[in-house]
């Protein structure tokens, strides 16, 4: 189990180290391309908007042929290849249609690396602790980054940008490889049994899909354009890595030290609910204020916005999908906030150059609307039972 444990935390690492200087910095390469902000807010979109496609797809092809790790290196391999060509792109389509086939393959990955630790924690009674530090070596990996590379653009052109992401790809991809590399274990045909009995719970796991969706939605304009913003508020870009990095090292902390919280169906669901009114205190406050210092510390709810959101989503999902449909709920839950994002950061792009930061109060009202979605679900676990987390039957044990 150490040696799983070891393998799926490098691989977070890795795959979340190539995130931390994809979503702060990327959008100033494409500004460095003469890219104006309403086409900078499309082509942050489109790869949001192919996974609504491709993340279902690959996760019921992964699922119906029980190859996960298969498909979650052959992703990663076309990640890497995908992010070679984008060093010579030039010009509005040619990006696009570049960024458009990473995204492809790159969709799938945070769902299919999930998956492999679900299945590999199913059989430990604090999987959701185990989870979350394992997890947390992404953080820490997107930590890094943010740093890393906001201390190198202080003395390297944007256009390395993309170098960066080409070689953290490169890392992701061998990483994938050693995780295939593990026994993973199987699901068994069962079906998911709640406390009445009956099987499945398809309406709450509508709502917690669609809720937990709408509050990572509302991070679109913070991923998409608080570092441009932040630039044009002069800060510099070891300011701007150190906003970025302190938000994330609050996510590792929540995973490290408060994932036990999610261990009951009502426990993930009321965690849940608490990420989705943080995230709307967290907007209204960006709307409000620009100190570098009120941000930093509203940077620091990143824990609650994002970690809260993630995990207990996660495990929830879980806890009221099939067995056989492990991969496929995760990459619909993907998918839906993918899908949600990509309008939501079009639309920001739109609003960007007259709004400037009253673009939180849209994410505020998001997010609050994600909040009353998942009251339902947080009311009704209460009334039941635990569910069973459902990462299949007795099989084979984890290596």
């Amino acid at each position: 189990m150490m040696r799983a444990t070891g393998r799926l935390s490098f691989l977070y690492a890795a795959l979340f180290f190539e995130l931390g200087i994809n979503l702060p910095f990327f959008p100033l390469w494409l500004k460095a391309q003469s890219l104006d902000s309403e086409a900078i807010g499309i082509i942050l979109a489109a790869p949001l908007l192919t996974r609504v496609v491709a993340n279902p797809l690959v996760g019921a092809l992964a699922d119906r042929s029980q190859r996960i790790s298969t498909a979650l290196v052959v992703c990663s391999i076309a990640v890497a290849l995908g992010t070679g060509v984008l060093a010579f792109a030039r010009g509005f389509l040619p990006i696009l249609l570049t960024v458009i086939a990473i995204a492809l393959a790159q969709g799938p990955l945070i769902a299919l690396t999930d998956t492999v630790a679900l299945r590999n924690l199913r059989e430990h009674r604090s999987a959701t602790l185990r989870y979350g530090r394992i997890r947390l070596w992404g953080s820490a990996g997107f930590a890094l980054a943010n740093l890393t590379a906001g201390l190198m653009l202080d003395w390297l052109p944007v256009s390395t940008i993309v170098q960066m992401l080409f070689i953290s790809a490169v890392v992701t991809a061998l990483a994938a490889m050693a995780v295939a590399a593990m026994r993973l274990p199987k699901a068994v045909a069962t079906t998911v049994v709640g406390a009445d009995g009956q099987p499945g719970q398809p309406l709450l796991l509508a709502l917690t899909i669609a809720g937990a969706a709408l509050v990572q939605a509302s991070h679109a304009a913070i991923y998409g354009f608080s570092t441009m913003h932040w630039q044009s508020l002069g800060f510099s870009g070891g300011a701007m890595g150190g906003l970025w990095a302190a938000g994330v090292l609050s996510e590792i902390t929540f995973f490290g030290l408060v994932g036990y919280a999610a261990r009951s169906s009502t426990g993930a669901a009321v965690l849940l609910a608490a990420g989705a009114a943080a995230a709307t205190l967290r907007w209204l406050g960006m709307a409000a204020n620009l100190d570098l210092a009120f941000i930093f510390l509203l940077q620091m709810l990143h824990g609650l916005t994002f970690g809260a959101t993630h995990l207990s989503s996660v495990f929830l999902v879980a806890r009221l999908a099939p067995p056989r449909m492990l991969a496929q709920a995760q990459t619909w839950l993907a998918a839906s906030w993918a899908g949600l994002m990509a309008g939501l950061t079009s639309l920001a792009g739109y609003l960007y150059g007259s709004w400037g930061e009253q673009i939180y109060d849209l994410m505020a009202a998001i997010s609050a609307a994600g909040f009353l979605l998942l009251l339902p679900v947080v009311l009704s676990l209460r009334k039941r039972a635990p569910l069973p987390l459902a990462m299949g039957g007795e099989a084979a044990p984890p290596v």
